[in-house]
């Protein structure tokens, strides 16, 4: 198996999903026991930038919500 992304030091529960490590950089310690978390030189940082449109902008709801369900 490859090298975890992310890595509890105290309950050992490892995280090999980008879209996770890039989450669990937003908490205090490990969801699952509160452990502290060790991040691999290879996770992503935590997203910075918002990528929705302002409020009141003239974008259409299609491109912001996605094509609806049928």
């Amino acid at each position: 198996m490859s090298t975890p992304l992310v890595r509890c030091g105290a309950c050992a529960r490892e995280w090999h999903s980008a879209t996770m490590a890039e989450g669990l950089r937003e908490m205090d310690g490990c969801p699952r026991c509160g452990g502290t978390l060790e991040f691999s030189d290879t996770a992503p940082e935590a997203h910075t930038g918002v990528d929705a449109p302002a409020a009141g902008s003239e974008t259409a709801p299609h491109l912001v919500l996605g094509v609806p369900r049928r």
